[in-house]
């Protein structure tokens, strides 16, 4: 039998493994929980702070920045609870602005500044971006009649996520050209 020496006590593995295995279960019952309650319309900051999330109102209400200092994961190694950090992270900074802005309809742009040189932009999951702003409830939903979106990257020894959510209209492209010329 395996055993570990957990300071002067000996402990076998598999009491370790099962521990372990029951700490694990509980975990995912209360992100659950917790999930469902955000999910509801509840921001429980309490039990679960959201990352800090720098939300600005630009070009007089047609554009909201948010800036994320992290980046997602690769679409490879996604797991769900990364997914749903940076969803709930997108939907909790939307709320706060659903009264100063509106949107019908959205074009979303994606700057990612990431620590790797060279590397594949579209293998990063946006996903979560786009559900967290169909959760934060400025748009009717995520679906191509109400969302377009794009993305780019640059290298960056202090990564960070920019996100542009930007109102469909006839502002977009000079709004889009701005974006791009300040990279």
């Amino acid at each position: 039998m395996e055993k570990e020496i957990v300071g002067k006590v000996e402990v076998e593995i598999k009491h370790l493994l099962s521990a372990y295995a029951a700490i694990e279960k509980v975990r995912k019952e209360l992100y659950w929980a917790l999930n469902y309650r955000i999910r509801s319309g509840e921001e429980p900051v309490k039990i679960f702070p959201p990352d800090d999330v720098k939300t600005e109102i630009l070009d007089n209400g047609n554009t909201v920045k948010l800036t994320i200092m992290d980046y997602p994961s690769r679409l490879q190694i996604t797991k769900k609870e990364e997914k749903e950090r940076w969803t709930n992270n997108i939907t909790f900074a939307l709320r706060k602005t659903k009264l100063e802005v509106s949107f019908d309809r959205i074009f979303v742009f994606v700057r990612f500044y990431l620590p790797v040189k060279n590397t594949d932009v579209d293998n990063y999951d946006i996903s979560p971006i786009i559900n967290g702003i169909k959760y934060s409830g400025i748009i009717p939903d995520d679906t191509y009649k109400y969302v377009s979106f794009g993305f780019n990257a640059a290298f960056s020894k202090n990564p960070k996520t920019e996100i542009y959510v930007i109102k469909y209209n006839k502002y977009l492209p000079e709004i889009l050209t701005k974006i791009l010329s300040t990279f």
